[in-house]
């Protein structure tokens, strides 16, 4: 029986059988690792004379060296840490002569240009204020000062609230009922000594309101200018305490409350039965509002006058008798 294929086909397929070992074999044959570098693909080299490979000849090491080194300092220039200890002193010269002629307003800066836009930025609107407010006591003048304008002109106040804290109201507010109505002094020895872990945070608030209550309103300063009382005052407070006041200007908490603050994040509750809920981590922040003692003086004052003026309490007073009978009612 004979097969009809072509001569030319057998004898290339017989050639390749023969010099090719069988499959199971070949994995056990050394192999030769082969790389081609295709970066450099479609890319024409330049020819010996001309004018790239001419100066790549000229150059020698040292040439080289030297281009790097400037390479890698005009990169690190600029944001680098080591940026006044790198730059040459040509750069330096240039940036120095544009930095004087262009000035700009900077912080700390005293030319007159940039302290009248810092404290006036905007004249006009100043100007209309200003107007305003002269129409307003012009036409105000004859009237007589309301009591609470009064106590405002008298007495000074002085209000802090702190940034959100990590922890609930529930917690701060016993914190709060704990510092109310008493001197800043006391309060702080109260947080100091405490064993809540945010009573550092509210005594931080409270020696913050008091400096700022100092440097910016001028209060807590009778010792220091000599206006204390030559006798102490008796004074009963608004929760019934009895105290002696010898510095007027001395401060003390007359207000304090707790507000709700954003919540800082959440965290999966598992609970029975495959059951979950969701637990929110809340903040909340502590408001204090301090007074001088000359407050609370006159408030005592103003009940002692009120208990004054009443009329004498009668036990019985003189009214006729009505719905009476001289028969039981059941």
């Amino acid at each position: 029986m004979s097969l009809h294929l072509p001569a030319r086909r057998v004898a290339t397929t017989a050639s390749a059988v023969a010099g090719k070992p069988s499959l199971h074999l070949q994995y056990l044959l050394p192999r030769t690792q082969r790389r081609n570098a295709w970066f450099n693909w479609g890319r024409k080299t330049a020819p010996v004379g001309s004018e790239k490979s001419s100066f790549a000849k000229e150059l020698t090491r040292r040439e080289r060296e030297e281009m790097m080194a400037q390479r890698n300092l005009d990169r690190t220039q600029g944001t680098s840490i080591f940026d006044e200890e790198i730059k040459d002193p040509e750069r330096a010269r240039r940036e120095m002569e544009e930095k004087q002629g262009t000035p700009t307003a900077v912080s700390g800066t005293k030319v007159k240009e940039h302290m009248e836009r810092a404290e006036d930025p905007d004249p006009r609107w100043r100007v209309r204020f200003l107007k305003k407010k002269v129409m307003q006591m012009v036409r105000d003048g004859n009237k007589p000062l309301t009591r609470e304008q009064r106590i405002r002109l008298s007495e000074k106040e002085h209000k802090s609230a702190s940034p959100p804290l990590p922890t609930s109201t529930k917690k701060l507010v016993h914190l709060s009922h704990q510092i109310v109505g008493k001197t800043v002094d006391e309060a702080i020895m109260q947080m100091r000594f405490s064993k809540k872990k945010m009573a550092r945070e509210v005594k931080w608030q409270l020696e913050d309101a008091r400096d700022r209550a100092i440097a910016a309103h001028g209060m807590g300063l009778g010792a220091a200018d000599g206006r204390e009382l030559e006798k102490p005052k008796k004074i009963q407070t608004k929760d019934g305490k009895w105290i002696e006041v010898r510095d007027p200007t001395t401060l003390y908490v007359d207000q304090s409350w707790v507000t709700k603050g954003p919540y800082r994040g959440m965290r999966i509750q598992y609970h029975a039965r495959s059951r979950m809920s969701v637990m929110w981590r809340p903040t909340a922040s502590i408001s204090v509002v301090l007074k001088e003692e000359k407050t609370r003086i006159r408030q005592h004052d103003e009940k002692v006058e009120k208990e004054a003026k009443k009329a004498p309490w009668v036990h019985l007073p003189n009214r006729p008798v009505t719905a009476q009978r001289q028969y039981y009612s059941w």
